[in-house]
């Protein structure tokens, strides 16, 4: 049985662990200031709209960050892929498990509040 205490526990882990790996796909992918990025870059809100039951998430990073994203570089693959952090971020194996897990107690406590 979840309760909606349960949900937010969980959206906090699944923030937590977005966090580690938005850090480990910038270093992967040796953006531009890599260090500064990778020290200030994080999702700042992971949200659950209770409506629709969709889930989003921003990323607050440095200036750097959108200049960064979707352009090829020097550094990454001699220039000939773009470097998309937040796409290849989206589809690193914790992040879907984390959201899994997340949607996973959602449609519970859904389902707990249909029977209450």
């Amino acid at each position: 049985m979840a309760t909606i205490q349960d949900v937010y526990r969980r959206q906090g882990t699944a923030t937590r662990v977005m966090n580690l790996e938005i850090k480990k796909e910038i270093v992967r992918q040796n953006a531009v200031d890599t260090g500064r990025m990778r020290n200030v870059s994080k999702i700042v809100k992971l949200k659950w709209n209770d409506q629709t039951d969709a889930i989003s998430f921003d990323i607050d990073s440095t200036f750097y960050y959108k200049f960064v994203e979707g352009k090829p570089a020097r550094k990454w693959k001699n220039a000939t892929v773009p470097r998309n952090i937040t796409e290849a971020f989206t589809k690193r194996d914790k992040v879907v498990e984390q959201i899994d897990k997340l949607v996973e107690v959602v449609f519970e406590y859904r389902i707990d509040q249909q029977f209450q």
